[in-house]
């Protein structure tokens, strides 16, 4: 998917808050939607990804299962630019 409209920021963002936390296949492909558009994406936007990363974490001491940690943390390893 590629990031090219208001309305696939709005999906993208849902997606997201959807498969955070949850031990589901999904992690894997909102991770990578995230990752393949990372330099199309305002720097707002990568931060409140992070943030909210963190956020849950926080909470509630993870973020799903190993497998699911792994792909959260390809997020907030990446640099801002």
């Amino acid at each position: 998917m590629r990031i090219e409209s208001v309305d696939d920021r709005i999906l993208l963002s849902c997606a997201f808050r959807y498969a955070l936390g949850r031990r589901t296949y999904v992690v894997s492909s909102v991770v990578k939607t995230i990752l393949d558009n990372w330099d199309k994406l305002q720097e707002h936007e990568r931060l409140r990804f992070k943030k909210e990363i963190l956020e849950h974490k926080e909470t509630w001491g993870n973020l799903g299962d190993n497998y699911d940690e792994e792909n959260w943390d390809r997020i907030l390893s990446k640099e801002d630019k």
